[in-house]
């Protein structure tokens, strides 16, 4: 005769709640070790403990879409800094330039005068 079996295993309601306990605090030590909130729902989502009608796919893509805009935003400002600090630099050698042509040519018309005021008289 076999032995006699008794059902031990416990009520799929007990397991359940054990898991979603367990779920909740891998949740809470993953959000402890996450550098920022993209690692920790990646982490999260990698270990199955995340939360329920969380879709992770979803989440990645927004993330990336808007780290892509942020990235598209940083490089406009760059772009204008770097323009404007060319056209002033432009700018400024210009003027410089003109300055100069100016002073060179002033005196090199005092010198000019100059020499003819003080240049002898041959008649």
């Amino acid at each position: 005769m076999p032995p006699k079996i008794t059902d031990s295993r416990p009520s799929p309601d007990a397991v359940h709640t054990v898991e979603e306990r367990t779920a909740a605090e891998a949740r809470r030590i993953v959000a402890t070790y996450a550098e920022d909130l993209f690692d920790g729902v990646t982490l999260m989502s990698m270990l199955g403990v995340d939360p329920k009608g969380f879709v992770y796919k979803k989440y990645a893509e927004e993330h990336e879409a808007q780290a892509a805009s942020e990235a598209e935003a940083e490089a406009g400002t760059a772009a204008t800094k770097k323009t404007t600090k060319k056209a002033a630099k432009k700018t400024t050698k210009k003027t410089t330039k003109k300055a100069t042509k100016k002073a060179t040519k002033k005196t090199t018309k005092k010198t000019v005068k100059k020499a003819t005021s003080t240049a002898p008289d041959e008649s």
